[in-house]
């Protein structure tokens, strides 16, 4: 018995021991964040996979569909308004004692003794025309009753405008879903693109640095031939310097940019992440006249407030409805245990109706409230009318401006990309030397990160043309 005690004691020991062991924060975040999900995708993901994993994780995208789900819910609850509503009933009580009733019998009691008497049974003619009252049960001591009641609305107008407002408003979820998932597209779009850019600029800035260390060799031989002045030497250091720190600051970018394109994913931010690299395609796209009427029709938020407008309309019906009479038709069926009734159960059916004739003025307020916000709504819906041109507008612009800046740059790098080739053939033959070699290099390296860096911003501004327009960003080249 003491051994097995002691066995149970030690087991204890080792669960407490289990149960209080130390974790690390980082253990804490990848239970939290299921880092696993990665490993599906081997060991770079693209920017294909990277939205995909978007629309699984993203804590953003997951409170926007329950947020549609609740408001189906509350469709659904309002369409209940129409239908009839059963409830099964039921009570027991039980008191102290019977309740009882007295009936006053002395009339009839006084007719009963005289016909006695007058028969020669005086007796009992006197016994009964003594009797005053009569007592019988009313509720017995212990009492119940039991039964289905059921309510049908015939006429209340305030159902009607309710439903079609939840129904508005189950419109307006789903907007706003399609809409964030588009923003989430661009969010995650545009941290996959900027990622890229700073590796394309790590690049360029270490051909600088080559290009400047070769720089400084010679400002330290010129210095000991006393062919330049101290201070030249030392500008040459502080600039070597300062492109380092530039490579530094450039790896302390990118390892930020990282850790925010996985919180986006809810995946833990101290994981490391490989990108794919992305192939530009060039898209098309339509003039500006065409875009403005592609927004007006189709832009989420000019939806979301149409929609607004008419749940103001419904509210504002809702409020005259409160004036008008509201008529229901209920019934349904009792079973009791008064033994007063000769039949215990019976059925019931009734029309009943209610109009207000003065409730302070309520009504009367709460209509001239809801002419209020349906005037709010209207004007927002001119202002977000005025916004949703402006704002394409701006798009489009922004668009043709990356589009030119875009065609400069491949040019420039064009130019640089023949200027490399004959640094290479220089360099061979000893023509320049590696400092200038280096110089072209890096000025090839920054060409390309710019025409890297404006190919994303023109995806980028293409996706958010497409937003303003209601469709889905256009993400080409995974």
């Amino acid at each position: 018995m003491k051994l097995k005690i002691f066995f149970l004691f030690f087991l204890s020991l080792l669960s407490f021991s289990c149960t209080n062991r130390k974790i690390s924060p980082n253990e804490k975040i990848e239970k939290l964040t299921e880092v696993d999900s990665l490993k599906e995708y081997g060991k770079t993901i693209s920017l294909k996979e990277a939205l995909e994993i978007a629309k699984k994780r993203n804590l953003t995208l997951k409170i926007k569909e329950l947020e549609r789900e609740i408001s189906t819910l509350d469709k659904n609850i309002a369409f209940g308004n129409f239908l009839p509503s059963i409830n099964l009933v039921g009570s027991y009580s039980r008191l102290n004692e019977d309740l009882n009733i007295d009936f006053d019998i002395s009339p009839l009691a006084e007719s009963l003794g005289a016909a006695f008497s007058s028969m020669g049974q005086s007796a009992i003619g006197s016994q009964l025309a003594s009797q005053k009252t009569m007592s019988s049960t009313l509720i017995e001591k212990n009492s119940y009753t039991y039964g289905v009641s059921a309510q049908l609305p015939i006429f209340v107008p305030s159902y009607w405008y309710l439903y079609s407002a939840r129904k508005n408003g189950e419109d307006i979820s789903k907007l706003i879903e399609s809409l964030s998932n588009k923003m989430i597209d661009l969010q995650i779009t545009s941290q996959y693109f900027y990622i890229l850019t700073l590796e394309s600029q790590e690049n360029y800035l270490k051909d600088e640095i080559k290009a400047i260390e070769e720089t400084k060799k010679r400002a330290k031989i010129s210095l000991k031939v006393e062919a330049i002045m101290p201070w030249e030497y030392e500008k040459a250091l502080v600039l070597l310097k300062y492109k380092k720190y530039n490579l530094k600051e450039n790896e302390r970018n990118l390892k930020i940019a990282k850790m925010n394109l996985l919180k986006s994913l809810n995946i833990n931010p101290l994981d490391d992440i490989k990108l794919d690299p992305f192939i530009f395609k060039k898209q098309s796209f339509p003039n500006l006249e065409k875009c403005i009427l592609n927004s007006i029709g189709n832009n989420e938020f000019l939806k979301i407030n149409n929609l607004n407008v008419d749940i103001s309309n419904d509210v504002k019906k809702i409020a005259i409805s409160n004036f008008l009479p509201k008529i229901v038709l209920s019934g349904g069926y009792v079973n009791n245990s008064n033994k007063l009734l000769s039949d215990p159960d019976f059925l019931s059916a009734n029309v009943s109706g209610i109009i207000s004739l003065f409730n302070g003025f309520k009504n009367v307020n709460e209509y001239k409230k809801a002419v209020k916000k349906e005037k709010i709504a209207n004007l927002n819906l001119e202002k977000e009318f005025m916004k949703t041109i402006i704002e394409t507008t701006n798009a489009y612009y922004n668009l043709n401006k990356i589009d030119e800046l875009l065609e400069i740059a491949n040019l420039n790098f064009k130019a640089e990309k023949g200027k490399l080739k004959q640094a290479k053939a220089e360099l061979s033959v000893g023509t320049i030397n590696e400092e200038e070699y280096f110089s072209s290099l890096a000025s090839y390296n920054q060409s390309l990160t710019n025409v890297k860096k404006l190919e994303f911003n023109y995806n980028l501004a293409l996706s958010s043309l497409n937003i303003t327009m209601g469709q889905n960003p256009i993400v080409k080249g995974e």
